[in-house]
């Protein structure tokens, strides 16, 4: 005789409502990403300044007497629509406040490292091959490369850690 396969059973699970408070506080939290992103366009400069002085303090390291950086692709408006995004995320699902950030965060670290590694390519490229074919061609080719390489990484990482999709083979355990 035969086994017979019953059906697999269907099992619906229930979340939990959440309070009206904590709607309030992802709300709120949202709002205040939106915000930050809005006020980093409009504080472009001051954020262009920071890079520079950031950049001041390593790149002398790497290529002495180099160049006196003005970003071009400032950090502010390649981070804005993430956290701009992010808090549409935050304040209208249900994915989690803690990957939002994490997402938000990590996301900004990579564009901040991608553009203080271009801006060392350039100055390096720039003391190389002489201040203004290789400044020129730095600049062009490996700046944007970098930037196109980098900045397409972070926006993937903000993907990949606010859909918390499984990657290299790892296998995400249920909870609870």
């Amino acid at each position: 005789m035969q086994p017979t396969a019953s059906p697999p059973l269907t099992v619906r699970v229930r979340t939990a409502r959440r309070s009206s408070l904590s709607m309030k506080v992802r709300l709120f939290a949202g709002v205040g990403l939106i915000a930050t992103a809005v006020v980093l366009v409009f504080l472009a400069p001051q954020v262009v300044f920071l890079e520079t002085e950031v950049a001041r303090l390593w790149l002398p390291t790497i290529t002495p007497g180099a160049f006196t950086a003005a970003v071009e692709s400032p950090v502010a408006f390649l981070a804005a629509p993430l956290w701009g995004l992010g808090g549409v995320i935050l304040a209208a699902t249900r994915v989690s406040g803690l990957r939002v950030c994490m997402s938000v965060v990590l996301s900004t670290v990579l564009i901040l490292v991608t553009n203080q590694v271009r801006l060392g390519a350039i100055g390096w490229g720039a003391v190389t091959a002489g201040s203004s074919e290789g400044y020129e061609v730095a600049l062009r080719l490996g700046g944007s490369v970098l930037s196109i390489v980098g900045f397409s990484a972070a926006y993937l990482v903000f993907v990949i850690v606010i859909a918390d999709l499984p990657l290299f083979g790892r296998r995400r355990t249920p909870t609870g």
